[in-house]
């Protein structure tokens, strides 16, 4: 009775061990079909659809969402100076300062014509203390663009570098 009693507690656990099992694949099958469903979802999706829901959360300051839509749009448009641009603003309002400067030197590398690459890019050299680096982004925006707002920050950061009388003149 006893040997009778130990198989069918051994046959018990195996039968809850193998429910578990079952559960546990179900659960990872679930997982799995949820992934491929947002996979597909976003196949289907274009550069234009990321680049546009990237600005989108930008605009809402929800930036892990903007930095991950334009990642997609840069994974499906290498050559777009505006998305390179955008990130980098994500990054500059996330504080990673190399990674936005990074993504400037990569729009500019894009369109050297560009003006907003460098005045941005200047805006974050400035943050990181690289004034005179600042000072030449925004000289170059301003002779890109010589309406474009930069020459008001250039001379803000000529007061920073402690160069009044170059800030009187202009």
């Amino acid at each position: 009775m006893a040997g009778s009693l130990i198989v069918a507690n051994s046959l018990k656990n195996l039968l809850v061990n193998i429910e578990e099992k079952t559960e546990n694949i179900t659960e990872k099958k679930t997982e799995f079909e949820e992934y491929t469903e947002i996979k597909s979802e976003n196949e289907k999706l274009g550069f234009n659809d990321f680049y546009q829901k990237g600005l989108k959360e930008y605009e809402q300051q929800n930036y892990q969402l903007a930095l991950a839509e334009f990642n997609h749009a840069i994974e499906m448009d290498k050559g777009h100076s505006d998305a390179y641009i955008y990130r980098g603003d994500v990054k500059e309002k996330l504080e990673d300062y190399q990674g936005a400067i990074d993504d400037y030197n990569q729009a500019i590398k894009l369109d050297a014509t560009h003006p907003k690459a460098y005045y941005r890019r200047g805006n974050v050299l400035r943050k990181v203390g690289d004034n005179w680096g600042a000072i030449a982004d925004y000289n170059q925006a301003i002779r890109l663009n010589p309406n474009y707002t930069a020459a008001k920050r250039r001379s803000y950061v000529h007061v920073d570098t402690g160069a009044t009388e170059k800030f009187m003149q202009e």
